[in-house]
């Protein structure tokens, strides 16, 4: 009889250790901190890299950091990520953030959906097969461009 209660006690133990992992996580409410050098912009974390790389390099670099390319979400978002930029180069540098080109849509590296926009006069453009977005283009917004051009770039996670 007891070793039958511990048998069940397992199994009981098992099914529920099961169920919770297969449960949808729920998000945190309270932020984790930045890594040093990191600005916070909500409960992501971001970051300005001046040395200049292809889209996909910046991509590469931003993945070691556990993060992607920078996606934008909201204008407020946009404009701390600009200031963040101004901070650091003291201009309107233009840089690589997580905008793609890819089956006739535009898609955040990040995976989430590209819900806001804010692209120069005439953009996207497509002009060579421009692929990738910088940011701080004509009058500080995006702009499609070739993804072998090397910009500085904004990370996030």
């Amino acid at each position: 009889m007891a070793l039958w209660t511990v048998y069940l006690s397992l199994c009981l133990l098992v099914a529920l250790n099961a169920s919770v992992e297969t449960r949808p996580v729920e998000k945190n409410k309270d932020c984790k901190p930045c890594a040093s050098g990191w600005y916070a912009y909500g409960c992501r974390c971001f970051k300005f890299f001046s040395d200049l790389q292809t889209w996909s390099s910046a991509e590469f670099w931003c993945l070691i950091f556990s993060g992607n390319l920078a996606s934008v979400h909201n204008h407020a978002e946009y404009m701390f990520i600009q200031r963040m930029i101004r901070q650091t180069t003291h201009a309107t540098t233009r840089a690589w953030i997580g905008g793609r080109y890819a089956e006739g849509h535009w898609l955040w590296s990040d995976g989430t959906r590209m819900t806001y926009q804010i692209w120069s006069p005439g953009e996207p453009n497509d002009h060579s097969y421009e692929h990738c977005l910088e940011m701080n283009s004509y009058n500080g917004n995006w702009n499609d461009l070739g993804c072998s051009y090397k910009r500085p770039y904004v990370c996030a996670y």
